[in-house]
């Protein structure tokens, strides 16, 4: 008799265990499900839209690209002892405005030049490169007049 209470009982525990373990299993993929679908729905509006993909919208995005040349200057530091090559292109709105530049060529030649020549290491920094960027589309834009220039483009950045 007390072989088969010991066998009656270990059939429950074996049963019971199984059923916690599905049970267990089921929770936890409600669960899973539950939290990826809060997520979803909570976070959505959150998440930045989704971008175009480069090859639809790179071509209508970009204007018309100049190369404008390569500068090599002097940082202006107290040593002297440091130099910055870089090589610019700038983005035109129209083609219209690519002969406009070819035209004042000298003039934008001379004022990247400028600013370049005027800038000490820190701000060449990669931080400050947008800012840089920014300077320089300004003062060719004052020059040559209008808005002609829409972006400008470091195609090499060497400093040393």
């Amino acid at each position: 008799m007390a072989d088969e209470n010991t066998v009656e009982t270990g059939e429950k525990k074996s049963g019971f265990d199984l059923k916690i373990i599905i049970l267990g299993m089921v929770i936890f993929i409600v669960l899973v499900g539950g939290s990826f679908y809060l997520m979803k729905s909570i976070m959505a509006p959150l998440m930045p839209a989704e971008e175009v993909s480069e090859s639809e919208g790179s071509e209508a995005d970009i204007g018309v690209l100049v190369p404008i040349g390569e500068f090599m200057t002097n940082i202006n530091d107290v040593a002297g002892t440091r130099y910055l090559k870089v090589e610019v292109t700038v983005e035109s709105s129209d083609e219209d405005a690519q002969e406009k530049i070819e035209a004042y060529m000298p003039v934008i030649r001379d004022s990247i030049q400028g600013i370049l020549s005027a800038k000490m290491v820190d701000d060449l920094d990669i931080r400050n490169r947008d800012n840089l960027k920014l300077e320089i589309k300004d003062e060719i834009n004052r020059k040559i007049g209008l808005d002609t220039i829409k972006n400008v483009y470091f195609t090499s950045f060497i400093m040393q």
